[in-house]
């Protein structure tokens, strides 16, 4: 019985031992992840430190390059680009190289001897640990002209020994949809009004925090009774023109593109009703005056079926009580 004991309890320590082993085991695998999970982030803090920085020193490269072009400084503006670099220009020529550049540069110079321009940089995007991509538009004011001429641009950037420089430079004549912002529908602001005997639209637009969006509040009156209501978004449409949302109560949702045709807004609309089938419409918005606009929807479809359209409907801006 003795020897039996003896086993047996070697056989618990034994098994003691395996398990407080484990029981370490895991401990140090759990010690090991948080010390790599530590060390990732630890990295990706480092990394985004650096993507700021980068970010930061292409911004600043923007800043010296219109004050070097201010300056009239051919050979300063050159010294932007990579040694082999090239910009290509609107009207699709494009100049390979530094001394290149600087001729092109020296030339226009010398006809436009008090140009200025204007960057306003868009976005500015890391793509690697050499490389971002810059867009924005460039406003270029000549000497007697009352107006500064506007090109979009996009700009590559890549690092090398000396800093960033600029590999590739396109610059292009955009067409009047890109150039399209909300300041041309900031006269929507403020209260509106449509009605007849049996039914009354309001809508009141405002901006959001940072004037990123205009943001409407809307009801819809039959026989004095709200029948729908909702928030109505617009706002800049990257690909041109603008994209507004809508979001009725009754949890019907949808989205339109803005295009400016003259003195007209086209917008081409498509919702998801309540019942989930699709719906879209054709709408034109008119401004007559900064107190008046027409609206007419002249195509819709429901469900795949045509319907009508509707004649013209006239909103009025609200006058504020003082």
């Amino acid at each position: 019985m003795r020897k039996y004991g003896r086993v047996l309890i070697a056989a618990v320590a034994v098994v003691v031992a395996v398990g407080v082993g484990a029981v370490y085991r895991s401990l140090a695998r759990e010690q090991a992840l948080l010390a790599e999970k530590a060390a990732a982030k630890d990295e990706e803090k480092d990394e985004e430190k650096k993507d700021d920085a980068a970010m930061a020193a292409v911004r600043k490269t923007a800043d010296a390059f219109a004050a070097a072009f201010n300056k009239g400084d051919a050979k300063g503006m050159a010294a932007f680009w990579t040694k082999d670099g090239e910009y290509v220009g609107p009207d699709g020529e494009t100049v390979r190289g530094r001394a290149a550049i600087e001729k092109d540069y020296a030339e226009f110079f010398k006809k436009n001897p008090k140009a200025t321009i204007e960057v306003h940089i868009d976005s500015v995007r890391i793509l690697g640990r050499h490389t971002a991509l810059e867009e924005g538009t460039l406003r270029l004011r000549l000497a007697g002209e009352k107006e500064p001429g506007e090109s979009r641009y996009s700009v590559l950037h890549v690092r090398d020994e000396d800093g960033w420089h600029m590999a590739s430079v396109k610059e292009w004549i955009p067409d009047p949809a890109e150039l399209v912002s909300l300041k041309d529908v900031e006269w929507m602001l403020g209260e509106w009004v449509a009605k007849n005997d049996k039914t009354e639209a309001r809508v009141r637009y405002t901006w959001d925090e940072d004037k990123a969006f205009l943001r409407g509040r809307f009801t819809l009156k039959r026989d004095g009774k709200v029948i729908s209501s909702g928030t109505h978004l617009i706002g800049k449409n990257p690909a041109g023109g603008l994209r507004a949302w809508v979001f009725e109560r009754n949890g019907s949702f949808g989205e339109s593109v803005w295009t400016r045709d003259e003195n007209r807004w086209v917008i081409e609309a498509s919702a998801t009703l309540p019942d989930s089938s699709e719906a879209t419409a054709v709408n034109v918005l008119i401004p007559l005056d900064k107190n008046s606009f027409t609206w007419q929807t002249v195509e819709r479809t429901v469900a795949g079926s045509e319907l009508a359209g509707t004649p013209p409907v006239k909103v009025t801006r609200v006058k504020s009580e003082k």
